[in-house]
């Protein structure tokens, strides 16, 4: 749809209450259609693109894919996007939820085939209103933006990075920033010149382009995990440091700047290298939160109620070593746990990574803790490679005019 016709959708959209006369309101269909299209799910919407032809640029038009992502985000709905073995699944939050102790009904979902790749060197960086960020395990690695609902995808141009990564890259993020409108991903080095400098490329939808930032003193690792408009990490103090220490750290995407978070207690304290505290991380109905395991081995989670407002953050979580566990084993494995999502009666879905001892090869796995009970339940029919949350929407990967 051209940008005249999409503002003039939106000017009778706006328009559609009123008539000649304050006294003589007018019913515009098109608004009616627009505003009964715009509530559905994106499975019957790619359906009626077929209806006619009218229905299928109204369902293509940027202005429609904003409004109907508005309600999507509005409506709390949700699904976990889970890689396992050989496929990539979701699981509806509905039945994730459910009140019974049965297996939780999973749907495979189409991957597009690209030339040379293995499925095992997928990983995932992250996922924003639809959108899946993934990255191909390569020297040089292979990015893509996919939706697995709409089934579009794209591979972003190569990282022709030997001169800036000596190796690959340290860390990764993707997200959307509101002021401009767009998608970008980030991959970043703290290795640079053999220093504690940054070197970042952002990529931006918009643009279809890579382009470079430096900063210093950032040893940051792994996917940054988008809350608010900023990606987060949670920084280690370099090896040489005689104790462990950690900061959180956030990326705005629409700054392009870093900034220091405050964190919570245990996170912000040194720790000795016998005790070796784990943190992450990650986000809580909106919110910014910190995963960790403690000195005393519980695994625990805060909140921060209020965005960058030290006194705001509380503990919600706190599970005793011996009830996280995989296949009553816990052990002879060292255990790193990621809260994915939570119920309204607290009862949490989290991905646990078993490294054994004797061995130190990955085992993940999808896992329900009931806070009630004080008790986990290993959804064992999902043993799992990665995990994120994400909605199903109309979102493109593509640059289009209007978005």
């Amino acid at each position: 749809m051209s940008d005249v016709l999409s503002t003039r959708l939106q000017q009778r959209l706006v328009l559609s209450g009123t008539g000649p006369s304050s006294e003589s309101p007018v019913l515009d269909l098109d608004a009616v259609i627009f505003d009964i299209l715009s509530r559905l799910p994106p499975k019957s919407l790619l359906r009626f693109r077929c209806v006619c032809k009218a229905w299928r640029t109204l369902i293509s038009d940027p202005y429609f894919i904003k409004e109907h992502l508005s309600r999507v985000n509005n409506s709390c709905s949700y699904s976990v996007f889970v890689k396992d073995v050989s496929t990539f699944r979701s699981i509806d939050s509905e039945a994730l939820f459910r009140d019974d102790d049965g297996p939780v009904p999973s749907r495979e979902l189409y991957f597009p085939v690209i030339n040379g790749l293995k499925f095992d060197e997928i990983h995932i960086v992250g996922s924003c209103n639809g959108l899946i960020c993934l990255r191909f395990k390569w020297c040089l690695p292979v990015i893509m933006l996919w939706n697995p609902c709409t089934r579009e995808s794209k591979v972003l141009p190569k990282l022709h990075t030997k001169d800036l990564f000596p190796s690959s890259p340290d860390y990764y993020g993707f997200g959307y920033d509101s002021a401009t409108d767009d998608y970008k991903v980030i991959v970043g080095d703290f290795r640079y010149l053999a220093s504690y400098k940054n070197c970042i490329l952002v990529y931006t939808v918009k643009t279809g382009s890579w382009r470079k930032l430096q900063y210093h003193g950032l040893a940051l690792l792994g996917y940054g995990c988008l809350v608010n408009g900023a990606l987060h990490w949670v920084q280690e103090e370099p090896w040489e440091a005689e104790v462990d220490s950690y900061k959180l750290v956030s990326f705005d995407l629409t700054e392009e700047k870093f900034h220091e978070i405050p964190s919570p207690y245990y996170p912000n304290n040194p720790i000795d290298r016998r005790n070796h505290l784990v943190a992450s991380a990650g986000k809580f109905r909106n919110s910014l939160a910190l995963y960790s395991r403690g000195p005393g081995s519980e695994y625990m989670m805060w909140v921060m109620k209020e965005a960058g407002v030290e006194k705001s953050w509380n503990e919600v979580i706190k599970i005793p070593k011996e009830v996280l566990h995989v296949s009553g084993d816990h052990h002879r494995h060292h255990i790193i746990w990621t809260p994915l999502c939570i119920s309204n009666d607290g009862v949490t879905l989290i991905v646990v990574c078993a490294i054994p001892h004797h061995t130190g090869s990955f085992l993940r796995f999808l896992t329900f803790y009931y806070p009630k009970e004080n008790r986990c339940r290993n959804l064992t029919e999902h043993c799992v490679s990665e995990a994120v949350t994400y909605v199903e929407t109309l979102v493109s990967p593509f640059a289009r005019t209007g978005m």
